[in-house]
Order: structure tokens, then C-alpha cells, then sequence
């Protein structure tokens, strides 16, 4: 089980909630988002210490909705090539909130996303831009994977914008943080924390590399 953390535009994901949620989901982090100053181009990073994710946090453009991706594994080694996002196809990334049981993989070493991200790059293979495009947003794409993505996440990114499968969003509310995160979409709730009178008292607290959250 992971966290995706959706940020609109004009809005900022708060050191003090990456916190909450990096305790939950530390086993490597992702971004992805549209390159806004070079249309069509797509932005991505992913690394495995909360230092880097929150110096990437505060470099993310303003005025861009992100995708951030936390990782709880379940499956698969703690290692950057099991971070999220996954390269589904030239200009095509994957994220994944959940677990895909079907798809528990007998190599220990490998994730189920990891697979899902396989069968799909088999799936769209051979195909030009334009119909993976097309595919992806077609009703028929939405009906077969739906079986096995059911009570999960998959969020799709290309050029044209983002394709959302499986679980609906939860907005985050006033009373389970504060409200600089009200109204921030967030895959799951049971992968973060409500924050407590004293940690909003107190503010963030300081992490010092993986040994401090495990």
C-alpha cells in the first residue's frame, strides 16, 4: 500500500503532512507532472531519502498539478527501479496505490506495480503515440483493466494530461490537518495520519535518513 498526493495548481503540499506521510510510506518516493515551459514534455524524478523528496517538494512549479507518489512496499525490493513512477511506453509513466494480489510476482524482487507496469508495456508495444494515446482514454481500455486494478489506484501521465483509474480521490478536510492541505486530493486515508494537537503545536518534526523512520 502507498500514497499519492495530488497538488493543484496555485497550491503547496506541506512539509509538515510529507512528514506524517513519509513515516507511513517510506520505501522510495516520485514525482511526475507536464513540463508547462516546453509543451507536450513530461517532468519526472524519484529517489529513496525524505531529504531529497522534500528539496524536490520545494522546487516543484507553482503553477503545475503534480503527482507525488510515496512507497509502503508490499512487494519487490526498497531500491529506485521499484520507486514510482514506472516508463509504461515512450512519454507514458505509471503510479499505483494499492495492491494487485493476481499480480504478486514470484521474483521476490520485483513489485506488483512493477508487473502491472510490464503487461502494460507488452500490451502497448508496437503502437504509435497517437493510438496509445487514444487508447488509454477509451471506455474499452477503462472496462478491461478495471478487473484487475478493482479497490486500487492507477494514474497514467502523457502529454496530454493524466488518466485516472480505479479508487476516487479523497479531498483532505480542515479537521484531519489544517487549512493549508484542505482540499488536497490524496489517494487513501488510512496511509497518513491525522494530525495531533502537538504536532500542530510543535510543527514539523526533523528526520534524519531512512533510520529515523523505520
Amino acid at each position: 500500500m502507498c500514497l499519492i498526493i495530488k497538488k493543484s495548481p496555485g497550491r503547496r503540499i506541506t512539509a509538515d503532512f510529507l512528514e506524517n506521510a513519509w513515516r507511513h510510506n517510506h520505501h522510495g518516493w516520485g514525482f511526475f507532472h507536464r513540463d508547462g515551459g516546453a509543451p507536450g514534455q513530461l517532468v519526472w524524478a524519484r529517489g529513496l531519502s525524505y531529504e531529497e523528496l522534500i528539496a524536490h517538494n520545494a522546487r516543484l512549479p507553482l503553477d503545475t498539478e503534480v503527482y507525488l507518489h510515496l512507497r509502503r512496499a508490499t512487494h519487490g525490493d526498497v531500491n529506485h527501479e521499484m520507486a514510482h513512477p514506472f516508463v509504461v511506453h515512450p512519454g507514458l509513466l505509471l503510479m499505483h496505490n494499492g495492491s494487485i494480489d493476481s499480480l504478486a510476482p514470484q521474483d521476490t524482487e520485483v513489485s506488483d506495480t512493477a508487473e502491472l507496469a510490464r503487461l502494460l508495456r507488452d500490451m502497448l508495444s508496437g503502437l504509435q503515440a497517437e493510438q496509445v494515446k487514444g487508447l488509454i482514454r477509451s471506455q474499452g481500455f477503462r472496462a478491461l483493466t478495471a478487473p484487475l486494478i478493482e479497490g486500487s489506484m492507477v494514474l497514467l501521465l502523457d502529454a496530454e494530461g493524466p488518466v485516472h483509474l480505479g479508487r476516487a480521490w479523497h479531498a483532505v478536510r480542515r479537521e484531519e490537518w489544517d487549512e493549508a492541505m484542505a482540499g488536497i486530493e490524496v489517494s487513501n486515508t488510512h496511509t497518513w495520519g491525522a494530525r495531533s494537537a502537538e504536532q500542530a503545536a510543535s510543527g514539523p518534526a526533523v528526520l534524519q535518513g531512512q533510520a529515523a523512520l523505520v
